[in-house]
């Protein structure tokens, strides 16, 4: 099934074509549009978003940029899709992580209100694993604990990703945590702990897969175990419950106020993927977790998180102390 230019002709008997109305035409695009990732290059986001990008410059007959704007942990590059012109050529993805943990976790006030986020369509939810190093004596959760002082995590930065997921185990499973941080992507995060600067750190399989010789998954944080690594205990079956909810929604948004026409003209290409058998096998095997959401959907999981977080504040506060 393939789009051609905006009509998208091929896909309108499936009722995925846009409706083009209003400030949208039907010459949108004409030009370029930028993709804007909010991590560096090689990254998870930036491959997601140049696999998309290839698939969409086919149909719409324009190139599609992708700009990686990495630092503070995902907000710089998420700031900048917000305050972008909302005119349809800025789309990227937008990382909730780090302004979800500004919020709930650190009681701060979001640099932007990424509750007015356009949201254009969910391709897919992180789950990332716990590793160490295997420079490391530990091999379960339950060694963290037993080492009876600070354990050493590699992050992004604070409130991203790994920081929330390490000071969520950290809290749950209690015990007390150190930050080695300043890392641009989780990549370079697992390969600073299988270099010995730090002892562990979180990630997918993904993301640690250039050292993974060098580490030692400990804990994944999905419901039930991981292909990629099915010795490896999940989180679900040790009863960590709210671990299992803290994964990094890979979502498409746009600049508040971006006519409704236009995201829907990006929106029917990327439901249009995540119902592709060819990008679904290649987006599984590379280690995505496929979680296709439209904007409701996708609102209803931030909601969860957000719940989840206000219950992890305390202990947060208290496992960084």
């Amino acid at each position: 099934m393939k789009a051609t230019r905006l009509v998208i002709a091929g896909v309108v008997a499936a009722g995925l074509a846009p409706t083009l109305a209003g400030p949208a035409t039907a010459e949108y695009p004409e030009k370029p549009i930028m993709f804007i990732v909010p991590f560096g290059v090689g990254g998870s986001f930036d491959t997601l978003a140049r696999k998309l990008g290839k698939r969409w410059e086919k149909a719409l007959k324009v190139p599609v940029v992708i700009k990686p704007v990495p630092g503070s942990g995902g907000r710089r590059g998420s700031i900048r899709i917000f305050k972008s012109k909302p005119d349809g050529y800025t789309i990227g993805f937008t990382h909730f992580v780090p302004f979800l943990s500004d919020e709930f976790l650190r009681g701060k006030k979001t640099t932007i209100d990424y509750n007015k986020v356009a949201v254009i369509y969910q391709i897919s939810q992180g789950q990332q694993y716990i590793f160490v190093g295997k420079h490391t004596k530990y091999h379960t959760v339950a060694d963290l604990k037993k080492a009876g002082r600070a354990i050493k995590f590699s992050t992004t930065g604070i409130g991203a990703i790994a920081w929330v997921q390490a000071n969520a185990l950290a809290s749950t499973v209690g015990f007390p945590l150190k930050f080695v941080s300043g890392y641009k992507k989780l990549a370079d995060a697992a390969l600073a702990v299988a270099k010995g600067d730090a002892e562990g750190g979180t990630g997918s399989a993904a993301h640690f897969r250039a050292v993974k010789k060098e580490l030692r998954p400990i804990l994944f944080l999905g419901e039930k175990r991981d292909k990629f690594y099915p010795n490896v205990p999940s989180a679900g079956e040790l009863g960590f419950k709210d671990l299992t909810n803290l994964g990094s929604p890979r979502v498409i948004t746009a600049p508040p106020g971006t006519p409704e026409s236009r995201l829907k003209v990006i929106r029917a290409l990327a439901k249009e993927a995540t119902q592709d058998a060819a990008f679904v096998k290649w987006a599984t095997e590379y280690g995505f977790y496929m979680n296709p959401r439209g904007p409701k959907g996708m609102w209803k999981g931030i909601e969860v998180k957000k719940k989840i977080f206000k219950q992890l504040r305390a202990l947060a506060e208290k496992a960084k102390k």
